[in-house]
């Protein structure tokens, strides 16, 4: 139950009419009454009380609703009466409806969760189709505790406890660092008009019975637990930003880009302290969730892990993180004398009567079955390094040079019709097809 409190609802009215009006939503949220807005709207009090207030300071917006259907009767009603409401004060107004139950079984999804993605994609369908600056949600202080209890319940870090952000990206949350009493307040007094959604009340869901069964509890216990909440978010804020500065200038000092990937020595993350936090906060951009997998690797001889976006590679006395990329080539190509290959290197092939000594590498071409091709290693390949006695599998080559498993990926060669290696490309002719005094065709290679 929400008391009215006619001191907490005239200094309510105060700060809510500044805060949503068009100087400040400038300074707040860097906005103008030209800013083009698309506000979600339930129909219920929050929502409404955010379309009053944007109204008043006559700012630039749309309504959208999303009718889920989930209530019969009462879903048609919502949408029927929003409409009413942008007809009278003349605001453009977009409302879809859903099928929830089919959603759900397309995924696994809960109904909550099917409803939320449903309706963020719609928005973000209209944001690009009618070009919207900013969505508006009527998210509350409420909101923001209820959300940070049940990331507590879940077990979180601090940026599962900093609550409802109040903007992310094109969405703006005007009404966050109020109450739901606070709102309801206002409602009342300007005599406004909503619709009471029934589920809220159930205890079917998590987050109500958060709502219902432990937030009063809290505010029983102390009757300033939601304002001491607000300012427990204020000082976690300042705290992440202060972690994150840090860990922006441990990141500086510590990875280092190289050409293909970013290097990190071993040495220098152990002696981290609390090492599994820095780990954490150091990888988790790069979708590395599990500082313990990462750790593993620390200490084993070799390993990989990889997020959707990155691998993360044991080489050595260095962690290699590198990008994921998609390659639209295919694994050979063949080529003869006078071609040009562009992708996935640029590979120049040249029959002459002369060595150029401005190739990159130049071959008896009387020695090479053609057509020669492009391709990764394989197992059992055999290769004559050039300036060397005798033959070595290519994985002894690459151990014994060092390579790393990245250079090793990345390696090309360039083999002839009977599939024997006539270059490992940028790195080493093939002994076997090396020019001598009784050379008269060159095949004269240039990469760039």
């Amino acid at each position: 139950m929400y008391l009215y409190n006619s001191n907490i609802y005239s200094r309510f009215v105060e700060i809510m009419q500044k805060k949503i009006s068009s100087q400040q939503i400038l300074k707040d949220f860097k906005l103008s009454a030209e800013t083009k807005l698309l506000v979600a709207v339930s129909g219920g009090v929050d929502s409404m009380v955010l379309c009053d207030l944007l109204v008043k300071a006559k700012m630039n917006f749309s309504v959208a609703h999303c009718n889920f259907q989930l209530r019969g009767k009462n879903s048609e009603e919502d949408e029927e009466f929003i409409r009413n409401y942008c007809d009278e004060n003349k605001i453009p107004f977009f409302a879809e409806k859903f099928n929830v139950k089919q959603y759900k079984e397309s995924g696994n999804y809960s109904t909550q969760m099917a409803a939320r993605e449903l309706r963020y994609n719609w928005f973000n369908g209209l944001i690009s189709e009618y070009q919207f600056d900013y969505l508006l949600t009527a998210h509350h202080l409420n909101d923001s505790l209820e959300t940070f209890l049940i990331n507590l319940s879940r077990g979180t870090g601090i940026n599962g406890l900093k609550g409802i952000r109040n903007q992310e990206s094109q969405i703006l949350r005007p009404l966050l660092p109020y109450s739901k009493a606070q709102i309801l307040q206002y409602a009342v007094k300007y005599n406004l008009q909503w619709r009471e959604d029934k589920s809220n009340s159930e205890t079917d869901y998590v987050r109500n019975k958060i709502r219902h069964q432990i937030v009063p509890i809290l505010e029983e216990i102390h009757p300033q637990f939601l304002q001491n909440f607000s300012n427990t978010l204020s000082i976690l804020r300042d705290e992440n930003q202060i972690i994150h500065q840090h860990i922006k200038l441990t990141k500086n000092q510590l990875l280092h880009i190289e050409k293909d990937y970013i290097s990190i020595l071993i040495e220098d993350l152990l002696k981290l302290n609390p090492l599994s936090s820095y780990l954490h906060y150091l990888f988790s951009e790069f979708g590395f969730q599990h500082p313990d997998e990462i750790e593993k690797i620390l200490h084993s001889e070799n390993g990989e892990i990889q997020s959707k976006t990155h691998r993360l590679i044991k080489n050595r006395k260095e962690l290699m993180l590198i990008d994921i990329i998609s390659n639209d080539f295919e694994f050979e190509f063949e080529l003869n004398p006078e071609e040009i290959l562009e992708k996935p290197l640029y590979l120049k092939l040249l029959e002459s009567e002369m060595r150029d000594l401005t190739a990159h590498e130049s071959f008896d071409y009387d020695k090479i079955k053609f057509p020669l091709r492009l391709r990764k290693r394989k197992t059992g390949d055999i290769f004559f390094p050039f300036g060397m006695k005798g033959s070595k599998k290519l994985s002894k080559f690459f151990k014994d040079e060092k390579y790393s498993k990245l250079e090793k990926e990345n390696a090309w060669l360039l083999v002839d019709d009977e599939d024997r290696i006539v270059y490992l490309v940028g790195k080493r002719m093939d002994e076997r097809f090396k020019i001598t005094k009784h050379t008269h065709k060159f095949l004269n290679i240039y990469l760039c």
